[in-house]
């Protein structure tokens, strides 16, 4: 009785899964297993009667050399994004406090849709037509986002 033989299309399989795995998960590592899996099945391809023990070494050794240099390149690459990250600061705008005030348009809304610039964040505004110049009123907000202010015009109202 012959001991377990893993064969070409074993190989493939498992190629096709890490493959998958891959693309699904948007991950580098599962992509050294299919690499691994492809050479050993080419190896296969070749040599049929490749020995498992052989198989099993080689399979091994390349997808854990590649996954380990993977993971240090890789958090080498993560270090420096995030030094990067952290030298911008951010602004974080609550535009919800906005409503009900009063704003002055330094440009005109046209056709629904204008723009509104504080703490030097640009806003997209949307309500009727008005020039620049105008007052207008922070009436809601529009938007998966939260990133659309809807205004209504003023007429004749002060600030308060």
């Amino acid at each position: 009785m012959a001991g377990f033989m893993l064969e070409q299309w074993h190989w493939w399989t498992i190629t096709l899964l890490a493959c998958s795995f891959a693309f699904y998960f948007s991950n580098s590592k599962p992509a050294w297993v299919a690499i691994a899996s492809t050479v050993v099945g080419a190896i296969l391809w070749f040599k049929p009667h490749f020995p498992v023990m052989y198989q099993l070494g080689i399979f091994f050794a390349l997808a854990a050399l590649g996954t380990v240099l993977t993971t240090l390149l890789m958090s080498g690459r993560k270090k420096e994004a995030d030094e990067a990250d952290d030298a911008t600061p951010k602004r974080v705008m609550h535009v919800e406090r906005l409503i009900g005030h009063v704003i002055t348009l330094e440009t005109p809304i046209v056709n629904g849709n204008g723009q509104f610039e504080i703490q030097g964040v640009t806003l997209r505004l949307r309500g009727a037509d008005c020039e620049a110049g105008e007052k207008v009123r922070v009436v809601g907000i529009d938007g998966i986002d939260r990133e659309v202010i809807m205004v209504e015009p003023l007429d004749g109202f002060e600030d308060y």
